[in-house]
């Protein structure tokens, strides 16, 4: 992979925040940064292309939305099926999160459930362990959100 051009770390350091509330949000990034809206389209295009970007999308803020319960779920997998449960939990709407994690021992897979209540997220786990064929998971319910963030890899001041 070749370094990130430093206008790409700059549109990085902008894609990872807030968009901007207004009429024209990327006429608005793209004048900041002191290149056309379509250079900046382009070169998002060219991350995305690269994989360096995978989306660019609103984040939903899910207490605020309704979605008020949520479980960690440690789903004990055999090393061999990780990668077909995975794929099959990550595909679900309701997963978040969906992680192999190794040192829990038979619990390697990992998922984060939202619901509107926890009679819905304990249905969706049961619905999940079914479909599965696994009996043996732990359920670890949020208690409070104490952080809740997208990460920020870029901090570049423009100059």
């Amino acid at each position: 992979m070749k370094p990130l051009q430093d206008m790409d770390r700059k549109i990085l350091a902008r894609i990872q925040g807030d968009l901007p509330i207004t009429e024209n949000p990327f006429e608005d990034w793209a004048r900041e940064l002191g290149i056309t809206p379509g250079e900046l389209l382009e070169r998002i295009e060219v991350l995305k292309s690269s994989g360096i970007v995978r989306e660019v999308k609103a984040v939903l803020r899910h207490r605020s939305a309704g979605f008020s319960e949520g479980a960690m779920v440690a789903w004990a997998v055999a090393a061999g099926e990780i990668e077909e449960a995975g794929g099959k939990l990550a595909g679900r709407r309701e997963v978040s999160h969906c992680y192999e994690r190794p040192g829990f021992g038979a619990y390697r897979l990992f998922s984060m459930i939202h619901g509107k209540s926890r009679r819905e997220v304990e249905a969706v786990v049961a619905d999940i362990a079914a479909s599965l064929g696994v009996t043996d998971y732990r359920v670890y319910w949020s208690v409070a959100e104490l952080k809740k963030s997208s990460m920020e890899y870029f901090r570049e001041e423009l100059t």
